[in-house]
């Protein structure tokens, strides 16, 4: 480990590196994926490090772990941060969600998320009858929260106090991916359950066609650019799963995989004025549709129960 500066994005966040083995199963055998961040970026952004993925139980991570000295969230403003998120439609599949908690545990309960951002998924369980709490380390994203009248814990997801009590059901939607120790969470999380208590974790497929596909077109243009992570800029994934590596890790922490699917993500790259810009956004939903045909989709979501 060492605490020189390794860089400074352009945001003048500071980020400091650490030699960490894999987050997920400790292995120190790892094969380079490609840079990310500051040169390895179109538009410079972040600061630079490598991406590299597991050979003993396919996770991906960073090497070297990149620290941020600040919480580089706070950054980001809110609009900024959700820029891309429909509030209504969020508040929509957060209902959808805790309908297929109601129909797998035949009751309603309690719920927990852990970094719940401006709360919507906590805002459709309330609409169908929960008791929800939440946690979030940004202020902005908690005050937004809070103002819908969510009980919600301002604190970092390992720090947490929220995790100290029970619950019938824990979400991780979007968050497993932000974490640099993310099997001590997962195992805080089977014992904050109730036996027989669900947890939902949402996360990218970090082995998808669009992934594989983007890396072998950095090569193809002479870079040595991995697209898959985002270490040191928004929205700041610093781990990434495969559907064997997910299923590896809540084994591990004390699950049984209840159901694990792969869907397709939408396509949010702008186009561009360019010719090239506007052919790559047109390749990459030609990608998405053939890698959700395949099995082989951007995201993967899994119910997974307490044994």
């Amino acid at each position: 480990m060492t605490s020189k500066l390794l860089s400074k994005s352009a945001d003048g966040t500071e980020w400091f590196p650490e030699d960490r083995p894999c987050p997920v199963c400790g292995s120190t055998r790892a094969k380079k994926l490609g840079a990310r961040g500051g040169r390895a970026h179109h538009e410079g952004k972040g600061a630079e490090t490598n991406i590299v993925r597991c050979k003993d139980c396919g996770s991906t991570y960073t090497h070297p772990t990149l620290i941020p000295k600040t919480n580089p969230y706070e950054k980001e403003s809110v609009d900024e941060y959700f820029q891309l998120h429909d509030e209504t439609q969020k508040i929509l599949m957060g209902e959808q969600c805790i309908a297929q908690a109601e129909q797998i545990l035949g009751r309603t309960g309690t719920v927990l998320e852990l970094g719940c951002g401006r709360g919507e998924f906590l805002r459709g369980a309330i609409n169908r009858g929960w008791t929800a709490f939440g946690v979030d380390m940004t202020a902005d994203f908690t005050k937004a929260a809070q103002t819908h009248g969510i009980k919600i814990e301002s604190s970092s997801i390992e720090d947490c106090q929220a995790l100290e009590q029970s619950y019938d059901v824990v979400l991780m939607v979007a968050i497993l991916e932000h974490l640099y120790e993310p099997m001590k969470t997962l195992k805080r999380v089977s014992s904050a359950l109730r036996p027989g208590g669900l947890l939902f974790v949402h996360v990218p497929n970090e082995v998808s066609l669009t992934m594989r596909i983007g890396n072998l077109y950095m090569r193809a243009r002479g870079r040595d650019w991995a697209i898959n992570l985002s270490p040191t800029f928004s929205p700041f994934h610093v781990v990434g799963f495969s559907p064997n590596s997910l299923r590896k890790a809540l084994n591990e922490a004390g699950f049984e995989i209840h159901t694990l699917k792969v869907h397709r993500y939408n396509n949010n790259l702008q186009s561009g004025k360019t010719i090239i810009r506007k052919l790559e956004r047109i390749g990459l939903s030609a990608v998405q549709n053939l890698g959700q045909l395949f099995g082989m989709g951007d995201g993967l979501t899994c119910w997974a129960i307490r044994k």
